[in-house]
């Protein structure tokens, strides 16, 4: 079977039975794939639907589409989760994103904690979030999702553990003492998930002690210590093939 591009559009851009595709789309639709009026993309309005359409027109700001059959997206996990994940290093962010989107995250939120070696001040990083921003959009495409998952931060740990806290369940990894395992925190229909993945030095006795004030578990990862860029990544293969 072809390869069929996935175009993530608002949903006010899609008006009876037609979708009108501007700026960077438009000029992706028309440059980079090459697409010409008759050929097929799929449509995606942000909400897990899609539409299988047809290129009508190619306009100078737009590509008009002619949409086809509503349907919904199956690709979803079955409960909205959030990555909560301490700073790393280097281009780490990068693969954090990218293959949490690939592996079903609803959200990806970046968290400063103790010892965090990357500290980027919130300028630096609102160009690092509209890059990563991209990658979202380019994994949420390759990997058939309905919608593209939000990067937002930088939020310190103390917020973080509110907002995980808040969830329908909630933990924090962690390799030391004091831990349940992962699997025992997989299971029923929860009505949302949210975790947090500490950064490369780990997290304090500080930090673990605030976790279990506010009620939250920490979990355990199995027998090896895992990199802070795998963790999160690991815990959602294991709600995905626990929970789907």
């Amino acid at each position: 079977m072809a390869f069929i591009p996935r175009i993530f559009i608002g949903s006010d851009s899609i008006s009876g039975g037609m979708a009108f595709v501007r700026g960077s789309d438009r000029n992706h639709i028309v440059n980079v794939l090459r697409k010409t009026a008759g050929d097929t993309v799929t449509v995606c309005d942000m909400h897990s639907n899609s539409f299988e359409a047809v290129i009508e027109k190619i306009e100078d700001d737009s590509v008009v589409l002619l949409l086809g059959e509503k349907k919904h997206t199956k690709s979803e996990l079955p409960f909205p989760v959030t990555v909560y994940q301490c700073v790393p290093k280097g281009e780490k962010c990068d693969t954090v994103v990218q293959k949490a989107v690939e592996l079903g995250a609803k959200e990806i939120v970046f968290v400063i904690s103790e010892r965090c070696v990357a500290r980027p001040d919130g300028k630096a990083f609102e160009k690092r979030r509209e890059r990563m921003m991209r990658i979202s959009e380019s994994a949420a495409a390759q990997s058939g999702r309905g919608f593209v998952p939000e990067v937002r931060g930088l939020i310190s740990y103390d917020e973080a553990i509110k907002e995980i806290a808040a969830s329908g369940r909630g933990f924090v990894c962690y390799e030391g003492d004091g831990t349940v395992p992962l699997r025992t925190l997989l299971c029923g229909e929860p009505e949302s998930m949210a975790f947090l993945i500490g950064p490369e030095g780990g997290l304090s006795e500080k930090e673990t002690g605030l976790a279990r004030g506010a009620g939250l578990p920490l979990a355990n990862l199995g027998k090896r210590i895992l990199r802070t860029e795998t963790a999160a990544l690991y815990v959602l293969a294991g709600i995905s093939v626990i929970m789907e």
